[in-house]
């Protein structure tokens, strides 16, 4: 395993800056090509965690099933010899708006990693035992069924853990790798249940090339900013529960304009 590597966290990738979440098609297509100058192999979280110590990888990933995943960000990933981790929530798959089966198995025959955002994208904090073992092992027995795999990765809705007392949960359902929105480098961190814990660096709309350089080094002082402003968040998030906090930043993103 490397010393140390970077995963890039995504959402959609669309013909345009038309979500505060997606990135326009152009600018990822750039995204791509510098990181691929900076000397960096763009790989899936499972390639970056088998990587040798010598080996400089920045993992890419996608959450949610989008379907510009898909039309527009494989494409690209594929043109470059590239692969990525597309984290599925799996009853939403074939919704307008989001990939279909037949389309995930094409990205999976062409080296892309498909992974576990459970069913129905709820926040795993506010679920009991069984409700919490129905999200995590239905959604590896659609995948497993569908691609013919064994689905050992899990991003987590919202970046939210479980309650402390239903985390073995995630392991007894068949995960190894639990995937966060928490900024930071890789360095092979055991999570707090035994799994593999992934950090990831969250890229909105069209940063500029030296910030997007600086999140694929691992800056320390740009990562000093974001983790600050996660543990700012953190609090609020606390204070008001995680559906309620999702409810707050929506409407305020919206009377923002989603350019916060």
């Amino acid at each position: 395993m490397s010393a140390g590597w970077v995963c890039l966290l995504y959402h959609d990738v669309a013909p345009r800056d038309s979500d505060y979440f997606a990135t326009p098609a152009p600018a990822f297509g750039v995204q791509l090509d510098a990181l691929r100058a900076a000397g960096y192999r763009g790989c899936s979280i499972a390639a970056a965690l088998e990587a040798g110590p010598l080996e400089r990888c920045a993992a890419i990933s996608f959450d949610d099933g989008n379907r510009g995943q898909y039309a527009a960000a494989f494409p690209a990933l594929a043109e470059r010899g590239m692969t990525a981790t597309f984290f599925i929530t799996t009853a939403w798959v074939g919704r307008p708006g989001y990939v279909t089966w037949h389309e995930l198995r094409e990205m999976r025959a062409a080296g892309m990693s498909i992974q576990s955002h459970t069913r129905t994208h709820p926040f795993l904090s506010e679920l009991g035992a069984s409700a919490l073992a129905e999200e995590l092992r239905g959604a590896k027995t659609e995948l497993d069924h569908e691609l013919g795999q064994e689905t050992d990765t899990l991003a987590l809705p919202g970046g939210d853990f479980p309650r402390g007392r239903f985390a073995p949960l995630v392991l007894e359902a068949g995960y190894r790798v639990v995937a966060t929105s928490a900024w930071g480098v890789n360095r092979g961190d055991r999570g707090r249940a035994g799994w593999t814990e992934v950090r990831r660096c969250t890229v909105r709309g069209e940063p500029p090339l030296d910030e997007f350089r600086r999140i694929l080094a691992g800056d320390p002082s740009l990562g000093r900013v974001r983790r600050g402003r996660e543990r700012v968040l953190g609090t609020l998030r606390r204070s008001l529960g995680p559906s309620r906090y999702a409810r707050w930043r929506r409407w305020f993103l919206e009377a923002m304009g989603g350019t916060a």
